[in-house]
């Protein structure tokens, strides 16, 4: 794959993005949550006067979310990019070119037919490509490794390509040998069956963006496994003190209550067990003996991909 895409492929890119907003954007629930809760009715009425309106900054954030880019987009942006990158002077002219002629979309509100048009402003338009993140472009070894996955798995694990390299152009990462080496083991290893790998995917991209310089990520993902059982089990606990107390007599004696969200972490540590178990044959419960599961017949040669599982 190149580096740069032409600036024919500039101009794809930019049809495909006005395309995507001219055909009409369904408000999302959390777009309309956000409205009622804090600007007044959801109602196409009220939204054309915030949009229209002397208020900056209520205008600013409602634009800001409408043109946030969805999945829905960046799909359609993959199909064309493929896992290719900009390069700063190609964003430049994409910029350039969204600034010149504005980015217009109609918005489409549930059980309405009345459609309403507003316009991207143009100190919006740096930030909307920035969250696109054009500029990183897939490693030959991950995408041939998406390539042999899609093959063998792709329909039992209801996603594609394009889908997992959207995720891996949001998350960002430096995409460092040991990072490859994780992805390329997950996609390998990972059990497509059980409903599970989606969350476990999405779980390993928002890991890996915060473990760029790590070399023993099994050690890495036993610390968050032990991070998030020490909070889980401070909340429950602190769950039975309140299901049994008085909360006034409990305020008073100073007691705050900490927020967590168990459910969060549960989902987690399902995953890293999930992980771990697949790419290294074991995990840690930190209140029982290790388990472990059957890797497996492995190449005796390979003495490296012997020992990171291992260690």
């Amino acid at each position: 794959m190149k580096e740069s895409i032409s600036i024919d492929l500039v101009e794809r890119v930019e049809g495909r993005i006005r395309a995507f907003f001219r055909d009409g954007l369904l408000l999302t629930a959390d777009i309309l949550h956000y409205i009622e809760a804090t600007l007044g009715t959801a109602d196409p009425e009220n939204v054309a006067d915030l949009l229209g309106g002397p208020e900056e900054s209520e205008r600013d954030t409602l634009l800001e979310l409408v043109f946030f880019p969805d999945a829905a987009l960046q799909y359609r942006l993959e199909t064309v990019l493929a896992g290719g990158g900009v390069a700063v002077g190609d964003r430049r002219r994409l910029a350039a070119r969204l600034k010149a002629t504005p980015l217009s979309a109609n918005l489409v509100f549930p059980d309405d037919p009345q459609q309403l048009a507003c316009d991207l402003p143009v100190e919006g338009v740096d930030a909307f490509l920035t969250r696109l993140n054009l500029t990183w472009s897939i490693a030959p070894q991950l995408f041939d490794a998406l390539e042999d996955w899609d093959q063998a798995h792709a329909a039992a694990a209801d996603a594609d390509v394009p889908t997992l390299i959207v995720k891996l152009r949001n998350a960002g990462l430096q995409q460092t040998p040991g990072q490859i080496r994780l992805v390329k083991d997950f996609l390998a290893r990972m059990p497509t069956a059980g409903g599970r790998w989606d969350a476990c995917f999405d779980f390993l991209m928002s890991f890996l963006a915060e473990h760029e310089d790590t070399l023993n990520f099994y050690r890495a993902l036993m610390a968050r496994k032990l991070f998030l059982a020490h909070h889980l089990m401070r909340a429950r606990r602190q769950a039975a003190t309140f299901a049994r107390s008085n909360m006034e007599i409990l305020s008073m004696k100073g007691f705050r209550a900490a927020h967590f969200d168990t459910a969060a972490a549960e989902k987690a540590l399902g995953c890293i067990d999930a992980i771990a178990l697949a790419v290294y044959g074991r995990t840690e419960h930190f209140d029982e003996a290790p388990v472990s599961m059957d890797l497996g017949t492995m190449d005796a040669s390979d003495i490296e991909g012997i020992v990171r599982r291992l260690f």
